[in-house]
């Protein structure tokens, strides 16, 4: 081939090529510009029950764990005893946690349909050498994340923690203890391993010894656990109360505590300065700001009236447990509501004292049982339902068994009032407004009490669009 032929079938080629991409350029700009017919189908979603053959676990702690019982162990916390356990609803399974220390009253473990509405409680009478009194506690759901206030380790104190895990793989627990001071320091706190299906007890006394007040955060890793604290307290060598502190999930502004008494067989007339003597036991209110925010809580005592009584306020600042003594309780008040300017956890211990002893118990806030929404209430042997409705409409309460059994009862409990409710043991409730429930039990010397814990709300579906 000639030189020239090279040369000009090489231009071609190129002016080929030019042409090639201009129609490529002028494609794309016209696509750019010019809308194209196009085909839109809706994406299939299909709906799925996440609830469907799923249950919740419910623990119950098991039989109180009196420290220094066991002389040769004098640090060891060995369960005395065996609680009464009330249940309202119906449970797939129960089975027992195991305890390293043995004994009786094993912690009692609820497996129920999520979509059930099912609670239970116990209760135990406490009497050894060194204890005597009545303690309560709700049966609670295991969490990664919970906190207690309540208790101390100054001398005649003792205070336990229990750790209860149903899971199948253990669980690693971080304990982070709080005084009147703040948060102990951090040598102190350390890391627990309760193995699956076990409960561990613990005694506080160690960690944190000589502490008035004392506020507890829980977290664990592996599989959530149950928590809850057990007090002793001796005068002298004398019994003088034992009690038991329910958890708390998270802090909050405005906190309801009911169930709270202060009982005595000494009516305090006037003195001879014509005015009524103080309590010879005062309510104490606690509270602590997790977060470490300076602020101020608030506390107020309801009764059935719906009569709302300023008791006083706490100075909140860097973690310390802050405490009220309210010198005269209100005679008809059964319920503390904490307002707070920062978020807080709080507690109020209640007393009965006879002329034949003494006793205590720590009440935590109860969540909110929503409006419309039918929860369970188990309500112990001398057991009393207190609700409390701090909204501004009257709740009107559908009170029935969760058995069947028995007639369904209307109970109306005033904005802004808190009321003793007959209920049977095996309550069902339904609410028009939301409110806050516990029980309180109160006999001659013996008071305890705990919350109703209504199962959390759930979606139960979850939307799925497959590709």
């Amino acid at each position: 081939m000639s030189q020239n032929s090279r040369i000009l079938r090489g231009s071609a080629r190129a002016a080929t090529g030019l042409v090639v991409v201009g129609v490529c350029a002028a494609s794309v700009f016209a696509l750019s510009t010019v809308e194209l017919p196009s085909v839109e189908r809706t994406p299939i979603a299909l709906t799925a029950d996440t609830e469907q053959n799923t249950d919740r676990a419910l623990v119950c702690a098991g039989a109180f764990a009196e420290l220094g019982a066991d002389p040769e162990q004098p640090g060891a916390a060995v369960p005395t005893g065996t609680p009464g356990v009330r249940a309202a609803g119906e449970a797939a399974e129960k089975r027992a946690l195991s305890r390293p220390a043995g004994g009786d009253g094993a912690p009692t473990v609820f497996a129920v349909p999520s979509s059930v509405p099912f609670a239970a409680a116990q209760v135990q009478r406490v009497e050894t050498e060194s204890l005597s009194g009545v303690t309560a506690s709700a049966c609670a759901v295991p969490l990664n994340e919970q906190w207690l206030i309540g208790g101390g380790t100054t001398v005649g104190v003792s205070t336990t923690l229990s750790l209860g895990n149903p899971g199948s793989v253990p669980a690693t627990v971080a304990i982070t203890v709080f005084d009147e001071d703040g948060q102990v320091d951090s040598v102190r706190t350390a890391g627990v391993l309760v193995a699956p299906g076990a409960e561990q007890t613990i005694s506080l006394n160690g960690y944190a010894p000589d502490r008035e007040r004392l506020a507890v955060r829980v977290e664990s890793t592996g599989a959530p656990v149950t928590a809850s604290l057990g007090v002793g307290q001796t005068t002298g060598i004398q019994p003088f109360a034992v009690s038991s502190v329910d958890r708390q999930v998270e802090a909050g502004t405005d906190l309801v505590i009911p169930g709270v008494a202060n009982a005595s067989s000494d009516d305090h007339g006037p003195s001879d300065s014509a005015e009524r003597e103080g309590d010879d036991t005062p309510v104490l209110v606690r509270a602590m700001a997790p977060g470490g925010e300076a602020g101020t809580a608030r506390a107020f005592a309801l009764d059935a009236n719906g009569k709302r009584t300023e008791l006083g306020e706490i100075a909140l600042a860097g973690r310390a447990v802050g405490e009220l003594q309210v010198g005269e309780w209100p005679t008809k008040a059964s319920a503390v509501v904490v307002e707070s300017d920062v978020p807080v956890i709080a507690g109020a211990l209640g007393s009965s004292t006879t002329s034949g002893g003494h006793d205590n118990e720590w009440f935590v806030p109860a969540p909110e049982a929503p409006a419309d929404a039918p929860f369970a209430a188990p309500v112990v042997d001398n057991g009393a339902l207190v609700v409390t409705n701090t909204g501004a409409a009257d709740a009107e309460l559908e009170i029935a068994s969760a058995s069947g059994k028995g007639k369904t009862r209307s109970v109306t409990v005033e904005a802004g009032a808190s009321a003793v409710v007959r209920a049977p043991s095996d309550a069902l409730i339904t609410s028009s407004a939301p409110v806050h429930a516990a029980v309180r039990y109160l006999k001659g010397a013996d008071i305890a009490g705990y919350p109703i814990l209504p199962a959390e709300g759930r979606d139960g579906e979850l939307t799925v669009y497959p590709r």
